[in-house]
């Protein structure tokens, strides 16, 4: 009867808060992703972003040139 409940408050509890979110996150310098865009319809640039400690937020570092757009 516990595993029964546990596995509907499971359920329930994933309607509301997404799985990635739901656990604790930790806090790798290399868990990021690039943001890209065009710059002035000309410059192509990215930077590096990565999730704070909490999960809560990003960190961005500055746009750097990588070519034409």
């Amino acid at each position: 009867m516990r595993k029964l409940l546990d596995n509907t408050a499971d359920r329930v509890l994933g309607l509301f808060v997404p799985k990635a979110r739901a656990g604790a996150c930790a806090c790798f310098p290399g868990d990021g992703y690039y943001q890209y865009r065009c710059y002035q319809g000309q410059l192509n640039q990215r930077r590096w972003c990565n999730y704070n400690c909490l999960c809560s937020g990003v960190n961005c570092g500055g746009w750097v040139t990588i070519g034409d757009c």
